[in-house]
């Protein structure tokens, strides 16, 4: 391990014994900006180890699946402080790097789309400057890979890296989002001519137009399994929508409820994006509502029509989208992909068994988040978390505490929790539930320095 900064060194004359030892497990987006809540809102020294194998800082993982050039939320709702709204957008005003770059929009500069690499940007600076506010704060980088979590017999936890090594922490944040992948996205040497991207979300449809604009690939299939492809942002942002009606409590009465505000609004001339936009904010609600049988359905039958319509392209994106399928430079197929060759993809078409030829083959499709790994599989096995019943990530509250944990100290973050909270992979939601994730850790540890404290006392 090697610590982080200079300022970060000076704090180990401290006795850390008396330290909270805080383990972070993954750099991605999601847990660099766990590590951004912490520094602002625990309110006393700590000492905090940051995991990941990789030396790279990759804070595009974890805003989508994986890193996307493709930002899908608007500048006015990118801020790393739920305090202060507007962050983002006074930072691109005021940063000589960035401010040049950015493309003028008519709709105004907090309702524009930004690449990726500025939000990066933006982040990688606010974590380095809150972490320089915390001189009194421990920061190491742990290169070691994370194998497994488990009770440890003097309370908190056991930190196993590799076999035989481990470590005790008060409070582990899982911050893995969708877990680790290869990087087999290389585009091959020489010219290409046709590609095969597989998927049907942001991040498939990102890579099929970025493929086409790099000018070596002339044709690429995109495979959607369910036929779906994103919906469109309206060019300025549109605020939720809620009716006075109230929220029938079962899946099908849900959706026909918004089925019908959604043809109103189009009738109307207002659009259905606001109308969903009301809806998830009372998606966390209708889910908690909803039998096993019910969200099985929905994972079933409903899922991915929802997410094409939450998840959405900004309008630029969405036009060079359906302008290259018009084109024919983009086709989509229908269909579920069984095997991936280094020359094409055998894939099930409603006619049935087909193969796609391709000189190159790009997987984008949704996986579970991380859940499959030994790591998410030994909380799991010590009962430290279970399953969610999507078996798409692990069962968390609104902080992203995993609820089968005895103990308090042990966070799902962000994608993780996906099959529990609604929308949790997108970068707004990551925000505030990292702030009250950090806001309850440090109540948690003030509790127990003033039960340690009339423990010394008696």
């Amino acid at each position: 391990m090697t610590l982080l900064s200079s300022r970060s060194s000076n704090s180990e004359s401290q006795n850390t014994d008396h330290l909270a030892r805080i383990a972070i497990v993954g750099r991605g987006f999601t847990g660099i900006m766990t590590a951004i809540a912490l520094f602002k809102r625990v309110d006393r020294p700590f000492h905090l180890v940051m995991f990941d194998p990789r030396a790279k800082i990759d804070i595009g993982e974890g805003i989508s699946q994986p890193a996307s050039t493709v930002l899908t939320s608007r500048v006015r709702d990118l801020s790393v402080d739920p305090g202060l709204p507007g962050d983002f957008r006074r930072w691109l005003e005021t940063d000589d790097t960035w401010r040049d770059r950015l493309i003028s929009d008519p709709a105004g500069l907090e309702h524009a789309f930004v690449p990726g690499e500025i939000f990066s940007t933006y982040v990688y600076k606010r974590f380095a400057q809150a972490l320089s506010d915390r001189p009194d704060v421990i920061v190491q980088f742990g290169s070691d890979t994370v194998t497994a979590i488990d009770r440890h017999l003097d309370g908190g936890y056991s930190v196993f890296l590799g076999a035989e090594q481990r470590t005790r922490f008060d409070a582990v944040f899982l911050a893995t989002g969708y877990g680790m992948r290869e990087n087999s996205d290389a585009a091959p040497a020489g010219e290409t001519q046709s590609a095969v991207v597989i998927g049907g979300g942001i991040h498939a449809v990102d890579r099929a137009l970025g493929l086409l604009a790099d000018s070596k690939i002339s044709h690429v299939t995109l495979i959607s399994e369910s036929g779906f492809l994103p919906q469109s942002h309206t060019p300025a942002a549109v605020g939720a929508i809620v009716t006075d009606q109230p929220m029938p409590g079962t899946l099908r009465g849900a959706f026909r409820f918004l089925r019908e505000a959604a043809n109103r609004a189009d009738l109307e001339g207002s659009g259905w994006q606001g109308i969903m936009n009301g809806f998830r904010s009372r998606a966390r609600d209708l889910w908690a509502g909803l039998t096993p049988e019910e969200r099985a359905r929905f994972k079933r039958h409903v899922k991915a029509i929802y997410d094409s319509h939450r998840n959405r392209l900004p309008p630029e994106h969405y036009q060079r989208l359906y302008h290259a399928i018009a084109s024919g430079a983009i086709t989509v197929r229908k269909g579920k992909v069984n095997c991936i060759a280094t020359n094409g993809v055998l894939f099930s078409a409603p006619t049935g068994l087909e193969v796609l030829p391709a000189e190159l083959a790009i997987d984008c499709r949704f996986r579970p988040s991380g859940t499959d790994s030994p790591l998410v599989g030994s909380i799991i096995i010590a009962g430290l978390a279970t399953r969610d019943e999507l078996e798409i990530g692990i069962v968390v509250d609104e902080c992203g505490r995993t609820k089968a944990s005895a103990l308090h100290g042990l966070f799902a973050m962000g994608p993780l929790g996906l099959g529990s909270l609604p929308d949790i992979d997108l970068v707004p939601q990551i925000v505030q539930q990292s702030h009250a994730a950090a806001s309850l850790l440090n109540s948690w540890i003030g509790e127990v320095a003033k039960s340690a404290r009339r423990r010394q006392s008696l």
